[in-house]
């Protein structure tokens, strides 16, 4: 009776750590290979505005990691020891991607999930536990092609896989969406955001470095966005690495119409992850508000 009371509480210790599991099949297995399910969408809404649709987000990486001693990594927002021994990719079509893994039973691992658009070179990914967003291109760049620097991530730690398992995984934006409008007439407009974020650890979920990125646009969009029930002409949008809990930056905003230029300066932009940051006013040419 005493190892039948032991056997159970190690079972319920088991039961407790194994967060997110959505069914795990009864049966018993012998120790070796068996298939890990899981189901990674991206938020619900994302589909339906007129930037961050995420439509451009057409890949899937999935880094394998285990524990290891000798591999303990720290920044401000914590430690890890974990080591990659391996990395699948999946293509996404629609919200949702479904992810087969062949795992090793007894065993623990973690996982990183990351999300973008596999097309281009805007992160470097070499390695998933701090992932880099590069410098922009200093010529000029279209909505289209900020828009490819969406991204979302997950991250699942210390999993035991004990059988054949289903989990789901619920992906995020490690980034703030910072939109710049005018209600005045859209123009060709340059934005820079200053001393932002260019490294994130997905095991921490937190962010380091400072980096100056630049978005010179070449063309203008029908696009709007609304900010306190006003509707606001698009003038300039980008992608940043951001905290989870809101930090200010400074940025500029040079609008260009030919031969005349004017450049605005925001020193307070409050910028912070899977949230939008909204700078809008009645930038013209002629005023600035």
């Amino acid at each position: 009776m005493k190892n039948l009371l032991h056997n159970i509480q190690i079972l319920a210790m088991l039961a407790l750590t194994m967060v997110g599991i959505q069914s795990c099949s009864d049966d018993w297995h012998d120790v070796g290979d068996v298939q890990v399910n899981f189901t990674a969408t991206l938020p619900t809404d994302t589909r339906t505005r007129a930037f961050g649709k995420a439509e451009q987000v057409n890949t899937l990486v999935v880094g394998i990691f285990k524990k290891g001693i000798a591999d303990v990594h720290t920044n401000s927002g914590g430690s890890w020891s974990y080591h990659e021994i391996d990395r699948k990719e999946f293509p996404i079509n629609g919200t949702s991607v479904d992810v087969q893994l062949t795992l090793a039973q007894e065993q623990t691992y973690s996982f990183v999930f990351w999300a973008y658009d596999g097309n281009q070179s805007i992160y470097n990914i070499d390695d998933l536990t701090a992932i880099e967003m590069n410098t922009l291109p200093t010529n000029t760049i279209t909505f289209s092609q900020v828009e490819a620097a969406d991204a979302f991530f997950a991250t699942m730690e210390d999993i035991t896989i004990t059988g054949d398992c289903s989990y789901p995984v619920e992906l995020v934006r490690p980034l703030a969406q910072i939109n710049v409008g005018t209600t005045g007439t859209p123009m060709q407009a340059t934005f820079k955001a200053k001393a932002v974020p260019d490294t994130f650890y997905p095991f921490t979920n937190t962010v380091s470095g400072e980096s100056d990125y630049t978005w010179n646009f070449s063309e203008t969009t029908a696009e709007t966005f609304s900010a306190d029930g006003t509707e606001y002409n698009y003038l300039a949008m980008g992608y940043v690495f951001a905290p989870t809990t809101a930090t200010k930056i400074s940025a500029e905003l040079t609008l260009k119409d030919g031969n005349a230029s004017k450049t605005v300066e925001f020193t307070q932009v409050k910028i912070e992850a899977n949230q939008r940051s909204n700078i809008a006013g009645n930038f013209t040419l002629l005023q600035e508000n």
